[in-house]
């Protein structure tokens, strides 16, 4: 691995940071004049298999493009590839943890972010110009490489490899060429109809047009009449009923669905919870590994278990080097 590599920088980013402004647009600018793609949507980066690919391009090496899945569509296969974006994280030395289940959901706001912290990180980095680096061969090594999405190919190309010319109409206006050059047209002469033939016989001469209108409306009464139907109900009275039963509907929709969001928000809250617990838990067995000779295990037994316990409002951080640290009064437990 070069020393480029070896020395690649993390960087913190606030939310207020130049990096978070970047617009969609520029993004996907990006994405497609590096990679040589046709991406149209933020949300088409979900997979994971962009940004594994643009590691590649930075860090040689640190990528095996043979595992990267092209043709992922599940969330499974999602975090196939996003592992594989950890794991050249760690190989290039880059302290950038990826928010995998936030990811895989598709979201806009949340791959726009990540996006923005990728092309802000290329940026920092600066990697040399890869002339040599073909982007489409590199992808086609990898799982689905052979039958890409548009999406993932050269502007202008296509799966079967053919331009966005239509081959159809192409097909048919050459075949019309074709015919009207090999038959030669019979040019009859117009036989003009004279006016006798033109006439109706007398037999096809029916009652006019307004006649016939009044007898059919004459029978529809009749047939209403006796049936004993009521008379029919104006359109306007129907749209207004109509319109009602809509806004009911529209008004039940929208409290089901601000119920559905306020238990989501639960949920996910909860989830982050549980989810910090497990990674303060890690880092502190991390730092016990790192520093064996160094650390108690009775202590960090301890510590474990204030974690485990620990309750959302005691709002308890397990720093970078295994420590815990109480925010409400800032001390240090050891």
């Amino acid at each position: 691995m070069s020393s480029r590599t070896r020395a690649a920088p993390d960087i913190p980013l606030g939310m207020m940071d130049g990096a978070y402004f970047t617009s969609r647009k520029d993004i996907l600018d990006f994405f497609n004049s590096h990679l040589s793609m046709n991406l149209a949507k933020i949300e088409d980066t979900a997979s994971g298999a962009v940004a594994c690919q643009l590691m590649d391009y930075m860090f040689p090496g640190t990528v095996p493009m043979k595992r990267v899945n092209w043709e992922a569509r599940s969330e499974f296969q999602y975090i196939e590839n996003y592992k594989i974006l950890q794991a050249a994280f760690t190989k290039a030395n880059v302290q950038k943890r990826v928010d995998v289940d936030r990811l895989i959901r598709a979201k806009y706001q949340d791959n726009l972010e990540f996006c923005q912290w990728v092309k802000a990180f290329f940026e920092h980095v600066a990697p040399a110009s890869r002339e040599d680096y073909d982007p489409l061969s590199r992808r086609q090594i990898g799982k689905g490489g052979k039958k890409l999405d548009d999406i993932f190919l050269p502007r202008g190309l296509r799966k079967n490899g053919a331009t966005r010319t239509s081959s159809v109409t192409s097909g048919r206006l050459s075949s019309a060429s074709t015919s009207s050059r090999g038959r030669p047209m019979n040019k009859r002469p117009a036989v003009r109809p004279s006016s006798a033939s033109m006439r109706p016989p007398p037999s096809a001469v029916g009652p006019s047009s307004s006649s016939t209108k009044e007898m059919s409306n004459s029978r529809n009464r009749a047939r209403s009449t006796s049936s004993g139907r009521m008379p029919i109900v104006s359109k306007r009275s129907v749209d207004s009923s109509t319109d009602t039963e809509l806004l009911k509907k529209n008004v039940e929709l929208k409290r089901k669905n601000a119920e559905i969001e306020l238990t989501l928000d639960g949920i996910e809250k909860e989830r982050d919870f549980y989810f910090d617990k497990l990674r303060g838990i890690e880092v502190m067995l991390q730092v016990h590994e790192e520093k064996e000779e160094e650390s108690d295990p009775n202590a960090v037994i301890q510590r474990i278990f204030k974690v485990l316990y620990a309750k959302q409002e005691d709002d308890i951080v397990v720093t970078d080097e295994g420590e815990l640290i109480e925010n409400d009064d800032d001390n240090l437990l050891n």
